[in-house]
């Protein structure tokens, strides 16, 4: 895997940092989060993505207390905030980019091969009719080894990112992938987003 140069190298170049993005539509991410925390169960294992949204879920779970659970993540930041608490907490190996606080690559991929998901939580930067999209194509071929691994998978997309693409499409709404969004069923309709796989509310 070449990690100088294409569409990574672009994104890491470019796309803005973890820190700037977790400004953007913050409070619309913390409803989003409170939306997915009830599909976290008693015992459940759980994969928290490396985005600013997922990490809004992880911000949740000291005072949820959720008994048994154990998070999986390549997310440094998430990392981060949940080592000094009571949370059971596993780190994928991987090649870090910085810019982003994430784990990618081979090694993350072989690593989420040994794991079984009963939820994965995940973050996006485009939905259309096509599908979800992500920023490289690194991110997606990781996200769907997750989905593989999973019982139920979640996107968490706030409603300005709905009818827009980006650099790789991570595939259709379909089983066992969902989206909990604040998108409005108008806006979802105009965008011809299939109401039978929004889980949570619209507006």
């Amino acid at each position: 895997m070449n990690w100088k140069g294409g569409a990574l190298a672009r994104f890491t170049a470019r796309f803005p940092t973890f820190h700037e993005r977790l400004r953007v539509q913050a409070p619309a991410k913390q409803e989003l989060a409170r939306q997915a925390l009830p599909y976290l169960l008693s015992g459940f294992t759980v994969y928290i993505d490396g985005g600013t949204t997922p990490y809004a879920l992880a911000r949740l779970l000291p005072e949820a207390d959720i008994p048994g659970l154990k998070v999986v993540t390549n997310s440094l930041p998430v990392v981060d905030y949940l080592a000094s608490t009571s949370v059971s907490l596993h780190v994928l190996g991987g090649s870090l980019i910085p810019r982003q606080s994430l784990l990618l690559g081979a090694e993350a991929i072989h690593s989420i091969g040994k794991w079984k998901f009963d939820v994965a939580i995940l973050g996006a930067e485009g939905l259309n009719q096509n599908g979800v999209w992500n920023s490289a194509p690194e991110v997606v071929e990781l996200q769907r080894a997750v989905i593989r691994q999973s019982h139920r998978s979640f996107v968490l997309l706030t409603s300005d990112k709905i009818g827009k693409q980006a650099a790789a499409l991570l595939g259709p709404l379909s089983e066992p992938l969902r989206l909990i969004t604040d998108a409005s069923a108008k806006q979802m309709e105009a965008r011809r987003i299939p109401q039978s796989m929004i889980q949570g509310k619209t507006r």
